[in-house]
């Protein structure tokens, strides 16, 4: 009876925060920093790891093309790695369920997979969308990310096109659809550390007892 009650307080609870991003807005590194000062876990890559090795794949085996590994930031180009759609399906599926653990037993920030879909019908979740006009992607993508401004146009273009057909496929709605999203954040309006303010600020507002004992 204990355990079960412990379960639904940890359901109710938990802080999680579901982050989806435009490529260059720079809503990965932002959730990262705001998850550290404010003491959340910060959940990414892993998610695809998990879900690779619950299905027997070395993460290895999700990035190869060719025999060539995809790295650094082409990765983003394959939303769910690299296979057939009945072997992306089944990941999703997986990763959709290691999702719900994070958010049922974790104080989180999950970025990217869907999370905002995924925990559309679950209370208590912060779902945040970054976001930035061309321009200023282009140009934090090469002031932030040390691109090239050819890199940075050909990730902005083929990265937006990966997450545009993976969101769509997977939820019904556009990448930029308010549809599962609480705020959109504008992050060229501010600097680097401001918007890690405004979302640690956004957090703290939406969870009034974070940092507290029992969290």
């Amino acid at each position: 009876m204990e355990n079960n009650a412990t379960e639904t307080r940890k359901k109710r609870d938990n802080v999680v925060i579901a982050v989806t991003r435009q490529f260059g807005s720079l809503g990965r590194p932002i959730a990262r920093e705001a998850a550290k000062k404010l003491g959340l876990k910060f959940i990414d890559r892993e998610i695809i790891e998990k879900a690779g090795e619950r299905m027997g794949y070395k993460i290895e085996d999700l990035e190869m093309i060719d025999n060539h590994r995809i790295k650094g930031f082409s990765r983003m180009k394959y939303p769910l790695g690299i296979g057939s759609r009945n072997t992306q399906d089944q990941l999703f599926e997986i990763e959709k369920s290691i999702i719900l653990e994070y958010a049922t037993y974790e104080n989180c920030i999950i970025v990217g997979r869907c999370a905002n879909y995924i925990l559309r019908h679950r209370p208590n979740v912060l779902k945040v969308h970054f976001y930035a006009p061309y321009e200023k992607r282009l140009e934090m993508s090469i002031d932030d990310l040390n691109l090239s401004k050819g890199e940075a146009k050909s990730m902005i273009q083929k990265v937006d096109e990966a997450r545009s057909s993976y969101y769509l496929y997977h939820t019904g709605e556009m990448f930029d659809s308010t549809s599962y999203q609480d705020v959109m954040i504008n992050s060229s309006v501010f600097s680097f550390d401001e918007n890690v303010e405004n979302l640690c600020r956004l957090i703290k507002t939406k969870y009034p007892d974070l940092g507290n004992s029992d969290k």
